[in-house]
């Protein structure tokens, strides 16, 4: 990976407008993109030499230790998204509360900016960061790198893009 990448949180269901800006961006710049998925229903145990997570359950009676992966689906969507691009990109699972980890690999990598989309608006989505806290809150308040929150394309403007 390239010196101060952008490190891009790839939540289970994710907005191509927000892979969309954050590889921009990282063209735009001359760096490469870190797309991040955290399993939070685990927590980290070691890093293997090769850059895998070894990680545990929450709930220790749920299941046995196992080595991170990053979802085949995402990285499906992922590769045909970025197919065509000149950015240099690579995929990296780990386990544990999301915030901590962007903002830890983000010292790591010495991240030029963590790129983040913001969900609509819905109850369960603010009965989500009530439980689970929100993650950008987090980034913004706990960590010295830049935090680009990018929103939600307005319904009629998605559409658009999908159908050309």
């Amino acid at each position: 990976m390239e010196q101060r990448p952008i490190i891009l949180g790839v939540p289970d269901r994710f907005d191509p407008h927000v892979l969309a800006t954050a590889a921009q961006l990282a063209g735009a710049l001359g760096t490469g993109l870190l797309c991040v998925h955290v399993d939070a229903t685990g927590y980290p145990l070691e890093e293997l030499p090769d850059g895998t997570v070894r990680s545990a359950p929450l709930d220790p009676e749920s299941g046995e230790e196992a080595i991170v992966r990053f979802p085949q689906e995402l990285l499906l969507q992922l590769e045909a998204q970025l197919a065509g691009t000149e950015v240099h990109w690579q995929a990296h699972a780990t386990a544990g509360g999301p915030g901590q980890q962007l903002a830890r690999l983000a010292v790591r990598h010495d991240a030029a900016l963590i790129v983040l989309g913001v969900r609509q608006r819905s109850m369960a989505n603010v009965i989500r960061e009530l439980l689970n806290g929100s993650v950008a809150l987090h980034l913004t308040h706990r960590q010295r790198h830049p935090v680009l929150l990018v929103p939600p394309l307005p319904a009629r403007r998605a559409e658009q893009i999908q159908s050309s």
